[in-house]
């Protein structure tokens, strides 16, 4: 089971070569992306751009934040020595932790913490 990180789903979006592939490896399981995701994604989304992204969104579980994770997300940050997290970031990390989903991730360097699963495309 993976939780998608925003940036592989903006890819999907914008039809990137290999994220498509990426999600489709993923199909034959349940697949997640956090609530900030949904944020991040909505703020940036164009109304031309609604209809897809809205499809994408209701074919995703979503994870909601709650306490757990926003403590979970505060020890991520204060652990992570010498790189600046952002609160986003660490709370996508905690919820993958929380549920033990691998998170599905371009940007591995936002993600510095030795417990993650993590899965990074090569596209």
């Amino acid at each position: 089971m993976a939780l998608f990180d925003t940036d592989v789903l903006i890819d999907h979006l914008l039809n990137k070569t290999g994220a498509t592939e990426t999600m489709l490896k993923f199909k034959n399981n349940k697949n997640y992306c956090s609530v900030i995701t949904v944020g991040e994604i909505l703020f940036g989304m164009r109304k031309n751009e609604e209809e897809k992204t809205l499809k994408l969104l209701n074919n995703l579980i979503i994870i909601d934040v709650d306490k757990k994770i926003v403590y979970s997300a505060y020890e991520i940050k204060n652990n992570a020595k010498g790189f600046n997290l952002e609160l986003y970031d660490c709370i996508i990390a905690a919820t993958a932790l929380e549920y033990d989903l691998i998170l599905v991730t371009k940007n591995y360097k936002h993600y510095p913490d030795n417990r993650l699963k993590l899965f990074i495309p090569e596209y």
